[in-house]
């Protein structure tokens, strides 16, 4: 997979070059990665928050893969669900809008990323939450640079089958 397509290693190079069933097997994996990893320091609001840094850490810089491998989509997805539950679900909803407008996903993800921060500020979850959700949002976004310049182009591809 990670010679073809995209050559990345999520969810949406897995469904554009294996099928439905992979790309939805690698998106559940992904969210359980991020959100088991969080649940771990369900003894203590830090060490959580700790844990699901290590969880996106470890997506984005797989030492299995060379120090390269997925955009944390998925694995924050997870995490932040266990953090925040109510952040994810805004997130998901301007996701799935803008996804069923458009069927980009790239565009989808990093549209919705904002809302984490946002939801979980006026949610009054402690700072170094927020903190990481800015962060890792800003990941997310870096890491989206190809799919940026390619939205920009007008040559991003669209989800259809």
């Amino acid at each position: 997979m990670k010679k073809e397509g995209s050559k990345n290693i999520g969810a949406t190079n897995a469904y554009r070059v294996l099928g439905k069933k992979a790309g939805a097997a690698v998106f559940i994996c992904d969210v359980a990665k991020g959100f088991i990893a969080a649940s771990l320091g369900s003894f203590s609001p830090e060490i959580a928050l700790y844990c699901a840094v290590a969880a996106l850490i470890g997506n984005n810089w797989s030492i299995f893969l060379k120090f390269k491998s997925g955009k944390g989509v998925a694995c924050g997805l997870g995490a932040f669900t266990y953090l925040c539950p109510l952040a994810t679900l805004a997130a998901f909803i301007v996701w799935l809008v803008i996804f069923l407008w458009k069927k980009i996903v790239s565009l989808a993800s990093i549209i919705s990323v904002p809302f984490v921060p946002l939801v979980m500020y006026f949610a009054e979850k402690p700072w170094q939450y927020v903190l990481f959700s800015v962060l890792a949002g800003i990941l997310v976004i870096f890491k989206h640079k190809s799919n940026i310049e390619r939205l920009i182009k007008g040559e991003e591809k669209q989800i259809i089958k």
